[in-house]
């Protein structure tokens, strides 16, 4: 699946690649995104998240 969205004024691109079993049930999700700037921003996002979760 491919996805767009707009973060902190970052255009994010990226796509979903999921992998299902005999059972249909998902083994696999890949998330890749792009451009490097949103990597990183959603990486800092990210870690604020599990952090306030602890």
């Amino acid at each position: 699946m491919e996805f767009s969205t707009v973060i902190e004024g970052i255009t994010v691109n990226g796509v979903d690649m999921i992998t299902w079993g005999a059972d249909g049930r998902i083994t696999e999700l890949k998330v890749m995104v792009r451009p490097l700037k949103a990597i990183n921003l959603i990486h800092k996002m990210m870690g604020e998240m599990l952090q306030k979760i602890k």
